[in-house]
């Protein structure tokens, strides 16, 4: 479903090129295997340009900092898509303790249920998620494209 939620939005973004006759799209069905999920099927979508073709594709929802990952590959690199908390500016790290500061922890901090937007990460070491909008979706497709 987030997948999709995904996908429908850079549609978006991409119309406008592919009713110019500047790109075209098309579909992959790939299975996944996940630790606790299983199998699954999803979809792995080609951007064809006249002389490139960019692959998006999902990598999975069991991501260290994330709820899920969807990565963009051309031939200059490769972005990383991640489902995380629309408040999140960068990847956060809890410590949980096995004794009675965990308990204090628990109480003071804030009780929330996040809303989880697609954000573009920026590379290692110091990470940084960047608001997913058509402007930040271009850069990062002309990052990939880019000759």
């Amino acid at each position: 479903m987030e997948i999709e939620k995904f996908y429908n939005q850079i549609q978006k973004f991409l119309a406008p090129l592919q009713e110019k006759g500047l790109l075209s799209l098309d579909w992959e069905e790939v299975k996944k295997y996940e630790e606790y999920l299983g199998e699954y099927a999803t979809n792995k979508l080609y951007i064809n340009f006249p002389n490139q073709k960019v692959v998006i594709e999902p990598i999975g929802k069991n991501i260290i900092g994330a709820m899920g990952r969807i990565d963009m590959i051309g031939k200059n690199g490769n972005i990383k898509f991640l489902l995380v908390d629309k408040e999140a500016e960068s990847p956060k790290v809890t410590v949980h303790f096995n004794d009675g500061l965990s308990k204090g922890l628990e109480k003071i901090r804030e009780t929330k249920n996040p809303e989880y937007v697609w954000k573009i990460a920026t590379p290692p070491p110091n990470i940084k998620f960047i608001d997913l909008n058509e402007d930040s979706f271009s850069d990062a497709l002309l990052e990939v494209i880019a000759e």
